[in-house]
């Protein structure tokens, strides 16, 4: 997982709320008639709706935060061990690349960045490339995310980089990387394999559930009340209330990827 951190959080969520509240001022504009609109009603109804979301994305996150720095130095003993690991897993393709005359470092091309693995493909060509996937599949058991970077096929600086490299990994990861409970993430410069992850149990869900329902659904309703505008304020209520349950629901089921 990357590492985020409070003042990330705070951010996120900042510009998050924004978005969404410019866009229920807008939503009120219209609703209460481009000809005489309400514009004092609709700075409110917007500001209460941001503030929603910034309140529930922030507590999301820093429940989230909270949960990973309780894990303390040990979270680092692991991180370290899982580096080590990976580099002595994929030393034999270092050893391969330099018996075909070239060199690809497994200390250098073996990095941690904001807390995930990455391992740079450059130097390597296809077939390397996939008996590298191998070694990552044979390995699953003590990695969780890898990220692997293999360039933008076809930019001048990235050169070194094999094009057919991106195609032998994909096909090799086609075949074993569900079975290993590995989700392939592609981009234009890399491909990332996250944790699947599991789902929680039903006491957890239960738990987080009793959490989140609480504020999230106090403060869905009072936004849905002022959004609803004048004598539909109960309706409102009702269903920011049905909505803060559904998000509550949904916020609990996520998966513990960590694995």
């Amino acid at each position: 997982m990357t590492d985020i951190s409070a003042k990330d959080a705070i951010s996120i969520s900042f510009v998050a709320g924004s978005m969404v509240g410019t866009m229920a001022i807008f939503i009120s504009i219209f609703a209460t008639g481009l000809e005489n609109p309400d514009i004092i009603f609709s700075l409110r109804a917007g500001i209460v709706t941001g503030s929603t979301a910034f309140l529930l994305i922030l507590s999301f996150a820093l429940y989230r935060i909270s949960e990973i720095s309780e894990e303390g130095d040990f979270r680092e003993d692991r991180r370290r061990a899982e580096t080590d690991f990976l580099r002595s897993t994929l030393s034999p393709i270092e050893e391969r690349v330099r018996l075909r005359g070239s060199i690809w470092d497994v200390n250098e091309r073996v990095k941690r960045s904001r807390g995930v693995l990455v391992v740079d493909l450059r130097g390597l060509d296809p077939s390397s490339a996939a008996a590298l996937c191998e070694r990552l599949i044979d390995g699953r058991e003590s990695l969780r995310r890898v990220k692997l970077r293999t360039g933008i096929i076809g930019k001048e600086s990235d050169s070194n980089y094999d094009p057919g490299i991106r195609n032998a990994i994909l096909q090799r990861l086609k075949i074993d990387a569900e079975r290993v409970n590995w989700q392939v993430i592609q981009n234009s410069s890399s491909v990332t394999l996250r944790p699947m992850g599991k789902a929680p149990s039903l006491r957890l869900w239960a738990t987080r559930f009793g959490i989140f329902s609480i504020p999230v659904t106090i403060v869905m309703a009072l936004a849905f009340r002022d959004l609803a505008g004048y004598g539909l304020q109960d309706q409102g209520i009702l269903f920011g209330a049905s909505c803060g349950l559904v998000i509550s629901a949904l916020a609990a089921t996520y998966r513990d990827r960590s694995s």
